[in-house]
């Protein structure tokens, strides 16, 4: 009854209110001198920020509406046969649409109607940490395998650290990453271990917060990936073919398609991959390591009228995957197997009550599940399988009220999470099998250990936030968080988030400041398992006992600052401080492909980034950036299992480590260059300093000496790489109906042998992708009027 009382109070105060997407209309009318509308003019809207491209023409009666626009600073302009072009520029801060009305001077007079509201390089009104990623970035990025796209853009954000598989560690963060897919939260790990990556066909922009998280997210928080699909509502009835082939034989076919009517968008797409390197082997050699993927998304809009939008979303994806085998694994025979599945659904519906207040309704759910096989019982030194699932059913809703130079939002999220966990393992290895101390030794194959475990989560919240602005230069960005969560652990937290930002217009400067209290719930992908005391009959510690991993708590403080140099060069300098209770980290089930969560008593993390971006100018964007940080974690375990005896000094209080994400220094640049042509190239390099690792100067005389060369056992880390990729690309016969495009890109272009990480507490070893070669072929099919331009 308690949880049920949960529900309906939250849908009680979901009365009038809804979810706001991050992405809001621009719309207006074009007319002539004399102030009658203009037809088939075309309007263009732009951002110099992120790169994002809308283009339309308006109706008979001269109206013109952009749909699915990015919260950015824009510029629109118009032009028609007859008439000189206009201008004007605005910044979209919520859902609640922006009428601008353009009027076209007379060809050849000398008025231009030019209105500068906002700075074409600047963000002036943002008190957030964030990038924006456009729709060209994704298309000009080198082909990835395994689906890992969106990753590596998303890593190319300063303060996010390279791990295995497409797992990533922004500002010191593990596994507290968050997906937001057109309003719908996905907080479960995408990687390829865990789950399906996101398909970068069907991304139109998104932006990735790091600092000053708005109040309306919530969940997982080192990173917010805000993500905009594509919709039909914004495109003639058009689509694309591609054709991929690569090294490992690698290969990937995926087509997508789209259009609309006077009142109904659809975009439909899918992808099916393959490669003999799907994962990160823990080898030289990549023994077992065939994976493919497939994957299904489309989505209707529908606009009943001018005043509501109505949108339903539909996907299916799933791997299959062999688990990489080291060498004596492969001599003993071993083949175990993975699967992953995942769909969701989602149905949402936009209220325009007026020009001032807007609404909006989601409602959710999505399925995962993950299978570990074995059933020739062929695992050494363990043999194990799982099967795990997670059901997400959840509402979000929130109401967004505009006025004059205020935005507020209030709103809600309610969302049931049941889980179930089937884990069994058993010891095949003799020298286990022999030692009566050690205790798998009393689980042989025909007596494995069983855990089986379900329990429904709920998690609940209620928000509230406003952004003002003062004086036209000082915006203030304050909101609070009430969260409730159960699952392992009942809980509940208050969390006030503030930001300022002050533009200092007469040097082109932004000054930013923040402070966040933030609550992150810990990852669900084996929790239960984690937080068993079932579990912890495997401990090689005596007397340990496991206690449920609680959620993280964390205090955020940041400064920034954000100077426009000349007319298209932007920096960002950003400073942070993390304080945290219960550090979030992951461990691995003894020799397993089990990956679980665990807390640290206390985190510390602080860092420095600096970024520097040539904004679109001849054909030419380009970026450096660099990251320094320190993130140390403070024992003892706080909760989850603990299976390690080596490092029995973690159960000790006020010992001090370096996580196994702290890494000191990143360095990043990308340059790309387009021709009017419509050819186009991408370079880009990334090094890393190296994670830490444990590593004994003696043991470096056993390993191989290629995997010793990468290891520095003076500093305790795996060594710094440098890491080169370049893509490149043109599209025949662009003005017919088919035009043909072709894509080459080349990774890790010098081909350097280099580590993810190498066996430590929490993570064991992987070996970094070698140079891959990627080719593919692309057939669009036109519509017979051109709709979005920025492809």
């Amino acid at each position: 009854m308690r949880k049920v009382s949960y529900l309906i109070c939250c849908f009680c105060l979901a009365a009038g209110g809804a979810y706001a997407q991050s992405v809001g209309t621009v719309q207006g009318t074009v007319t002539d001198p004399t102030g009658a509308v203009v037809a088939n003019a075309t309007v263009t809207l732009t951002s110099s920020v992120s790169g994002y491209r809308q283009a339309t023409s308006t109706n008979a009666t001269g109206f013109y509406k952009f749909s699915n626009v990015p919260f950015v600073p824009f510029s629109v302009h118009a032009e028609a046969p007859g008439f000189s072009h206009a201008d004007v520029s605005g910044e979209l801060r919520s859902n609640v649409p922006i009428t601008l009305n353009l009027r076209l001077p007379v060809a050849h007079a000398k008025e231009e109607v030019t209105v500068n509201e906002s700075s074409p390089v600047l963000e002036t009104s943002s008190a957030s940490t964030h990038h924006d990623l456009d729709y060209m970035s994704l298309q000009k990025a080198p082909v990835v395998g395994a689906g890992r796209g969106v990753e590596a853009l998303v890593q190319s954000v300063p303060g996010f650290v390279q791990d295995d598989n497409g797992r990533m560690h922004p500002r010191g963060s593990e596994s507290q990453v968050q997906y937001v897919i057109d309003g719908v939260p996905v907080t479960e790990n995408l990687s390829s271990v865990f789950g399906s990556a996101l398909d970068p066909r069907n991304l139109r922009s998104a932006e990735v917060i790091t600092g000053n998280v708005p109040a309306e997210f919530g969940g997982k928080l080192g990173a917010v990936i805000n993500v905009n699909t594509k919709s039909g509502l914004e495109m003639p009835w058009s689509g694309s073919l591609s054709l991929t082939a690569g090294s490992f034989d690698s290969g990937e076919v995926g087509g997508d398609f789209g259009g609309h009517t006077e009142k109904l968008g659809v975009y439909v797409s899918a992808t099916g991959s393959r490669s003999r390197r799907y994962l990160d082997p823990p080898e030289l050699e990549n023994y077992r390591n065939l994976g493919g993927a497939g994957r299904f998304f489309s989505k209707f809009d529908w606009t009943p009228t001018p005043y509501d939008h109505v949108r339903l979303s539909l996907s299916v994806n799933g791997s299959n995957a062999q688990v990489p085998n080291r060498f004596d694994q492969q001599v003993a025979g071993q083949r175990q197997h993975q699967e992953l599945r995942d769909d969701s659904q989602s149905l949402g519906w936009s209220h325009i009550f007026n020009e001032r207040l807007v609404s909006d309704i989601v409602l959710y759910r999505r399925s995962s599940s993950a299978r570990l096989m074995d059933p020739d019982i062929t695992g050494t030194p363990y043999w194990a399988e799982q099967a795990r699932r997670q059901r997400t059913e959840g509402a979000r809703a929130s109401l967004t009220y505009s006025w004059k130079k205020q935005d507020l939002k209030v709103g809600f999220n309610v969302v049931r999470t049941p889980l179930r966990e089937a884990f069994t393992i058993a010891a095949t290895d003799v020298i286990i099998l022999s030692d009566p101390t050690h205790p798998a030794s009393i689980f042989p194959p025909p007596s494995p250990f069983r855990f089986n475990q379900r329990r429904d989560g709920l998690e609940a919240s209620f928000f509230v936030q406003d952004r003002i602005t003062l004086f036209d230069r000082l915006t203030i960005d304050a909101g609070v968080r009430f969260d409730h969560y159960d699952m392992v652990l009942e809980e509940n937290a208050v969390s006030p988030r503030i930001g300022l930002a002050y533009h200092i217009k007469e040097t082109g400067t932004v000054l930013r400041g923040a402070y966040n209290r933030l609550f992150q719930t810990p990852p669900t992908e084996n929790l239960l398992l984690s937080s068993s005391q079932e579990g912890g009959v495997f401990s090689l510690l005596a007397n340990t006992s496991v206690r449920a991993v609680p959620p993280e708590r964390q205090n955020l403080y940041e400064f920034g600052v954000q100077q426009q140099i000349g007319k298209y060069i932007r920096l960002d300098i950003a400073r942070y401080i993390k304080n945290i209770r219960n550090f979030s980290d992951k461990d691995q089930f003894l020799d397993t492909p089990i990956i679980f969560p665990v807390a640290i008593a206390r985190g510390d993390v602080r860092g420095t980034e600096v970024r520097l971006d040539l904004i679109p100018f001849r054909g030419w964007t380009a970026f450096i950036s660099y990251a320094n940080a320190r993130a140390t974690g403070t024992t003892p375990l706080a909760g989850g299992l603990f299976l390690d005896e080596g490092s029995s000094v973690l159960l000790t209080p006020g010992n001090k480590f370096a996580a196994d994400h702290d890494q000191r220094n990143t360095g990043q640049f990308g340059v790309t260059y387009t021709h009017g042509s419509g050819a186009w190239f991408n370079l880009a390099g990334r090094h890393d300093s190296g994670v830490p690792t444990d590593v004994d100067p003696a043991d470096l005389l056993t390993l191989d000496p290629r995997i010793a060369a990468e290891l520095d056992a003076t500093r305790g880390r795996v060594k710094p790489r440098t890491i080169f990729d370049f893509a490149a690309g043109y599209e025949f016969m662009r003005e017919k109906r088919i035009p043909i495009g072709v894509h080459f890109s080349v990774q890790n272009l010098a081909n350097e042998f280099y580590l993810y990480n190498f066996e430590s507490v929490f993570s064991g070893t992987h070996i970094g992708r070698p140079r891959e070669i990627s080719g593919r072929l692309i057939f669009r099919f036109k519509g017979k009027k051109t709709g979005v331009t920025g492809d």
